[in-house]
């Protein structure tokens, strides 16, 4: 689903990967242009110290930011852009994803023309695209919620976990395999796709069930509605490890039992007006491209 919304209050919290020294040259230039388009903002104190920001009283914590914000900014690749949705939650404060990475797959805008985005957070010319989240559970932990996905796999023994899986309460599958896999369309494009599960349009109603290595050629990814409850079983003795979009981890104890349902929030992401989710994947991943008539890295 994709809406207009207006920046209100007109305050911008940024965040970014204190890693990727150009984030911190870019800093200038974003806060800068903020000021021009009436914005006030605030910077993750350990961003604003790590880029030599001057203006102390600009800083501020995650929590603080977020009670101020009507918009944050994510200065980095997938990843930061993925924590920056971690501490956001259940808010509902939109994020901008700004690409300093690789693939930058959340992000539309890039350091190149974040200064002539921004202007159009003021006049509404952008949309809100609302990114289904996962929610897991488990007894033992507190719950754990992923725009990606949620895995869970056999952290560092050398041995295959065996799973059964339910989709509300009836079974679907048992196998044994090196984990599994529960993603979001959003997520469709990540590991899962990695470990050849299929590409899902984000506006479907669906999650993704896909194994890791499977100790068979007969279990395969499955896609289910996301209206219901995925049941994990993990059956091997020992331990294993539940991953929310590779920023946090849980590690449990086995036999457990871990249950996946739909969040009842969005991560709400701020696109161009002329977004295209087939345009994304064509530009980002290649899609459909004939290597054969690619030129190699070489050429």
């Amino acid at each position: 689903m994709s809406r207009v919304l207006k920046i209100d209050p007109p305050v911008v919290g940024i965040f970014g990967n204190i890693n990727k020294p150009e984030v911190f040259q870019l800093l200038g230039k974003i806060t800068d242009s903020l000021k021009e388009n009436g914005f006030d903002y605030f910077i993750e104190r350990v961003l604003g110290e790590a880029a030599g920001v001057k203006k102390k009283n600009k800083f501020a914590s995650p929590t603080n930011i977020l009670s101020k914000a009507g918009v944050v900014f994510s200065l980095g690749g997938d990843g930061t852009f993925l924590n920056t949705a971690q501490i956001v939650g259940d808010r509902n404060i939109p994020i901008l994803g700004v690409n300093m990475g690789r693939l930058g797959y959340f992000s539309e805008v890039g350091p190149e023309d974040i200064e002539k985005f921004i202007p159009n957070l003021r006049t509404g010319k952008y949309i809100i695209s609302d990114q289904v989240m996962l929610r897991s559970d488990i007894r033992s932990g507190k719950p754990l919620f992923a725009l990606n996905d949620i895995v869970v796999d056999k952290s560092s023994s050398i041995r295959m976990l065996e799973f059964e899986t339910f989709f509300n309460q009836e079974k679907i599958v048992r196998f044994i395999s090196d984990g599994i896999i529960i993603s979001t369309p959003s997520g469709s494009t990540a590991y899962s796709l990695s470990c050849n599960g299929p590409i899902v349009n984000p506006q479907s109603k669906v999650f993704v069930i896909t194994p890791i290595s499977p100790h068979t050629l007969n279990v395969r990814p499955i896609i289910v509605p996301d209206t219901e409850v995925i049941s994990i079983r993990i059956l091997t003795q020992g331990k294993a490890r539940i991953t929310s979009d590779g920023q946090k981890a849980l590690i449990v104890n086995s036999p457990s039992e871990i249950k996946i349902t739909k969040a009842p929030f969005t991560v709400k992401a701020i696109k161009k007006l002329n977004s295209s989710y087939f345009h994304t994947l064509k530009k980002k991943l290649h899609w459909g491209e004939d290597i054969r008539h690619s030129k190699s890295p070489d050429q």
